[in-house]
């Protein structure tokens, strides 16, 4: 990786003034020199670093909004606290997604561009975020997700310029099968919602599931909205299956209800759910008690290895519900990192060095550990607090862990968290 553009001239400013000083007779090629990296570092338009958030303050995604804008907070904040990017204090302006329901998200991402937003946060939503990539990446500003998933953006034509912390779901589907073959399932129902998130989830799930030797006597879509479950609960009863997979939002509350009045909830089937529902579900059911047992994977770090992040979260009100806390915190300090070692604020110049950040380099896990090594001209890979995360080309994660959480009478038990690792 390229140090900075100014700080390159700084350098040569006293490499320059060096070789004046001893050898007059350099003193023409000399000022060539200085005055390349003078026009060099001149090349930048923009050194001062403002990011735009668009995260589900409404919509079926919500309660994954508070760990989201309380860490880029904090991440902003601690990169301030030692100076800011390329001397400047960081801004951020905070949006809200909405969800797929909902123009909120264009809306949105119009107001942050005219704020001059040259990094755009999110959205949780994979679905949301394919209703704004092209606008945000055609514009020259990197969009990064701390929360997308689903498969279809690993081959996205996005510039160059659309990243993620959250693994592709391609391995959240592989974990979740391999947990399901292990709990003594060989026959699952799925019920998934109809969208790309959903869609790229319960395919992987389902290829995964039967290379393993399970069999899937119901994989049910259902559309965008849908408020009613009965007919899709109906079928899982008459096939009877050993487990069943819900890969959902917010409607997994209502699906969860039904399967429980029709006898085939968590306290009476094996009953998995995925990221998109398994932190909030207490929230969304008429009884917590009626979630007792049930079990569900999202991508995530140990919360034990960074108690002092999740303490944090906790202090500013974030209710219990952590996931792509770390995500989110991680994808600030990447961007804010790359702007340093490309000397330069504007999406395009972030974008060409997010990946480098990540892998390759001497392992640094904050900002200002970062930074020191970057401003002696030493090659990075920040792990950060959700890392290691090693982009591939495609500006995703090569591997990445996963919490599998379990619910008690009283919701979640903590004390059940288990971790495993994929790749």
């Amino acid at each position: 990786m390229k140090k900075s553009n100014l700080r390159r001239f700084g350098a040569l400013v006293a490499t320059g003034a060096l070789v004046l000083a001893a050898c007059g007779s350099d003193e023409e090629a000399a000022e060539e020199t200085i005055a390349e990296a003078v026009e060099e570092a001149s090349d930048c338009a923009v050194t001062e670093l403002n990011f735009g958030s668009i995260f589900p303050v409404t919509g079926s995604l919500a309660f994954l909004a508070p760990p989201e804008i309380a860490a880029s907070g904090f991440a902003v904040d601690d990169i301030n606290e030692v100076g800011g990017v390329l001397g400047n204090q960081v801004v951020l302006n905070q949006g809200d997604s909405g969800d797929a329901t909902t123009d909120t998200a264009n809306t949105e991402v119009d107001r942050l561009l005219a704020a001059g937003a040259q990094v755009i946060l999110g959205a949780a939503s994979s679905g949301v975020s394919l209703t704004v990539i092209d606008k945000i990446t055609s514009a020259g500003v990197v969009q990064f997700s701390p929360a997308n998933t689903s498969p279809t953006f690993t081959d996205y034509e996005d510039n160059g310029l659309y990243f993620r912390t959250a693994p592709s779901d391609l391995l959240q589907g592989r974990v979740l099968a391999n947990l399901v073959i292990e709990e003594g399932s060989t026959s699952a129902a799925v019920l998934y919602r109809n969208d790309s998130y959903g869609v790229g989830l319960a395919e992987s799930f389902k290829a995964n599931f039967e290379a393993a030797g399970g069999t899937l006597p119901e994989f049910i879509g259902y559309a965008e909205g849908t408020e009613v479950f009965d007919a899709e609960v109906d079928k899982v009863v008459a096939a009877n299956p050993d487990a069943i997979v819900i890969v959902g939002f917010a409607e997994t509350g209502p699906i969860l209800n039904t399967m429980h009045e029709r006898g085939v909830g968590p306290t009476a089937k094996k009953v998995y759910g995925v990221d998109g529902n398994i932190a909030g579900l207490d929230k969304l059911v008429s009884d917590v008690s009626i979630l007792a047992s049930m079990k569900g994977t999202t991508p995530s770090v140990d919360l034990a290895s960074i108690s002092e992040f999740v303490a944090r979260l906790d202090a500013a009100g974030v209710d219990g519900v952590y996931d792509y806390g770390a995500e989110t915190y991680d994808a600030v300090v990447i961007s804010a990192l790359a702007a340093e070692i490309a000397g330069c604020a504007d999406g395009i110049s972030i974008g060409a060095q997010i990946n480098g950040v990540t892998k390759d380099g001497e392992k640094c896990n904050d900002f200002a550990s970062c930074l020191t090594l970057i401003q002696a001209g030493t090659d990075i890979d920040y792990d950060g607090l959700g890392g290691p995360y090693e982009f591939v080309d495609a500006g995703e994660p090569a591997a990445a862990s996963f919490r599998i959480i379990t619910y008690g009478a009283a919701g979640a038990d903590n004390s059940l968290d288990k971790y495993v690792f994929a790749s």
